[in-house]
């Protein structure tokens, strides 16, 4: 049976109630909660009785169908078609859930002069400089070691080595081929392409970067810097989603970027513990690796 036919019959079936509230249809949910809660019942009998409860299966079933019920009812009274609801929860949980490869990203800037090196390697310095302990980080390249912005302080009262920070902006590359502040800081704005370097390269970006590095890091804080973590919660993930909204990086799964957090903070870890250091970086590989001092 198709999703749209179960619901068209399933709202013949809609009972009339005396209450004043037809408008809001709150019985509606009532009964859709009451209905879950049956379903929780349920197990709790399996767990009682164990292999004694055979009928487990056929009371399930019965269960998610009252449950199905009330969600066909409470969508048929709001004029939204379970085809829909099934349409979007896919798109979601796809989005959320399904494992697919970094390295099926595409190269944001694959057609351009102005593109980050398929490989290279950056230097975190420590330093301490009047009173504040102080990383530079400095991009070796073929010329010789130019470096990248201003050092960095943790910018806080209290020591929390945010100023590292710059190791999650060398995961965006590695892993998601992404990054506007990195891109403005190594000097490879797209100026070939008035629009994407509009669009892509210049302010709002960059201050949706820096955004989602500040608001993941006071996260980990919270969660043991994700020192044992392989995962990020789901709420955080739709905040760094809506952060990017229209830009590039849009098309980049809510799945990618839990592992781009995850395999960013490993690397993280080992520059902060080692004081600084070399850290190789491969949008074409797809890499970030600490490589030592």
């Amino acid at each position: 049976m198709e999703l749209g036919e179960y619901q068209n019959q399933a709202a013949c079936t809609k009972q009339r109630y005396k209450s004043k509230d037809q408008e809001n249809y709150l019985l509606g949910y009532l009964g859709l909660a009451g209905e879950a809660g049956s379903v929780l019942t349920t197990l709790k009998k399996l767990m009682r009785d164990g292999e004694g409860f055979g009928s487990f299966a056929g009371r399930l079933t019965e269960e998610l169908g009252d449950v199905l019920w009330y969600v066909a009812a409470i969508a048929s009274h709001n004029d939204i078609s379970l085809e829909e609801i099934a349409h979007r929860n896919l798109l979601k949980v796809r989005d959320r859930f399904q494992e697919i490869e970094l390295n099926s990203l595409p190269r944001f800037d694959e057609l351009y002069d102005e593109r980050f090196p398929d490989s290279f390697v950056v230097n975190f310095v420590e330093q301490q400089q009047e009173g504040f302990l102080t990383v530079s980080m400095r991009w070796e390249n073929e010329a010789g070691s130019l470096e990248l912005g201003d050092p960095l302080t943790d910018n806080s009262r209290l020591p929390n080595q945010y100023r590292y920070h710059d190791v999650f902006h060398l995961g965006h590359i590695a892993f998601l081929g992404w990054s506007p502040v990195l891109r403005h800081l190594m000097k490879l704005k797209r100026k070939s392409d008035p629009i994407a370097l509009d669009a892509e390269d210049r302010g709002r970006p960059q201050v949706a970067e820096e955004a989602i590095t500040l608001i993941v890091y006071n996260y980990a804080k919270g969660n043991k810097m994700l020192r044992k973590s392989d995962r990020v919660d789901t709420d955080l993930l739709n905040t760094i989603q809506q952060l990017v909204v229209d830009l590039e990086v849009a098309q980049v799964s809510s799945f990618q970027w839990e592992q781009t957090i995850i395999a960013s903070y490993q690397v993280f870890h080992q520059v902060v513990e080692n004081k600084g250091g070399r850290v190789l970086v491969s949008p074409k590989d797809r890499r970030l690796e600490y490589l030592g001092k």
